[in-house]
């Protein structure tokens, strides 16, 4: 018998139940169709983040969220550069910069995103701010990834359901865990992935849904500055999930790679702040932004298998903006999703 979001289920939970995979699926089903009432998915929100949503329950989330959102596919050996948010260090835009920058190299990126979380602008503001379209559908961010090496997908065109549930997220004082199931529904299918994580405790769980949903490989990052980045002003967790292992372990990218710089260097401020960030970055002006996004490059094209060591990939990431691959990628991006 299907799942509902109806009393009987808020029960089990209240019970402190746990949800397969399946049941999970069909109650957030239920509630992207439009057909709960708002004070049970409060409610429904309220029992999970009480007890802790389960990785099964999660993703059986995230099935329900791709089978009712648009869905398309791009090339294959695609990868998504994407944070959580909620981090509250109102940093630059870090991971668009990344993107770019690996998709300059070769890896064709589609990214997932949104207006700002825990920036003051989000990729969708800044890339907008750059002039790129990010309203499209998957056949106009599947034609970018072709011939600019990167599309965006703007996740409320994508996760149209999602409106069902977000004034009740505001209204909580609280978060949940659809606060990270964004990044891991990106719906173009990418395989590869970098997530950056706000908060720690969710890496464990986040992981195993990544393991669950077979993807091929992904990192989670999490910087002791708080940082939902790769920072060079900290030591970082990282997760690994290869091929259905998961592996963790601490490291240093400032140790590293010898470079120290502080959460603080790199914050950012309104729009046109931060759309200058990135065209200084494109030309790569030296400075703290240049050295932590061309780390987070680094790091990227460790989990896309392009490199073997954060040392590699620093240099590499670093010359190809300095050639301007990174600039075009966004010439391109510009031109193909304004056709």
């Amino acid at each position: 018998m299907a799942v509902s979001v109806n009393a009987e289920l808020l029960a089990r939970l209240v019970r402190g139940e746990h949800l397969t995979r399946g049941e999970a699926g069909e109650a957030l089903a239920d509630v992207l169709r439009g057909e709960v009432d708002a004070t049970l998915i409060a409610s429904f929100l309220t029992a999970l983040a009480q007890r802790g949503e389960t990785p099964e329950e999660m993703t059986g989330f995230i099935d329900a969220m791709v089978a009712a959102g648009e869905t398309f596919t791009v090339v294959s050996g695609a990868m998504d550069i994407v944070g959580t948010g909620g981090d509250r260090m109102h940093s630059v835009n870090v991971s668009t910069m990344t993107a770019l920058t690996i998709a300059g190299l070769g890896i064709p990126v589609a990214k997932h995103g949104n207006r700002a979380a825990s920036s003051s602008v989000g990729t969708a503001d800044v890339l907008e701010g750059l002039g790129v379209k990010i309203d499209v559908d998957g056949s106009v961010v599947a034609a970018c990834v072709a011939e600019a090496g990167m599309g965006f997908c703007f996740a409320p065109r994508f996760h149209s359901g999602l409106r069902h549930l977000g004034p009740i997220r505001k209204a909580l004082a609280f978060p949940t865990a659809f606060n990270v199931l964004g990044p891991l529904a990106n719906p173009a299918g990418v395989r590869r992935l970098l997530i950056g994580v706000a908060n720690p405790a969710m890496l464990d769980r986040m992981a195993e849904v990544l393991r669950a949903r077979n993807i091929e490989r992904a990192a989670l990052i999490h910087s002791h500055d708080g940082l939902d980045e790769l920072s060079l002003g900290s030591p970082a967790t990282l997760y690994s999930v290869v091929d259905g292992e998961v592996s963790t372990e601490v490291i240093d990218a400032g140790a590293t790679l010898g470079i120290r710089h502080d959460a603080a260097s790199i914050r950012g401020g309104d729009l046109a702040t931060n759309v200058r960030a990135v065209e200084q970055y494109l030309v790569a002006t030296p400075g703290p932004v240049f050295d932590v996004v061309t780390a987070n490059a680094a790091l990227a094209l460790q989990v896309a298998g392009r490199t073997s060591s954060l040392e590699e990939g620093f240099e590499l990431a670093r010359n190809s903006v300095r050639q301007g691959e990174a600039a075009s990628v966004l010439d391109k991006l510009r031109t193909v999703s304004n056709r």
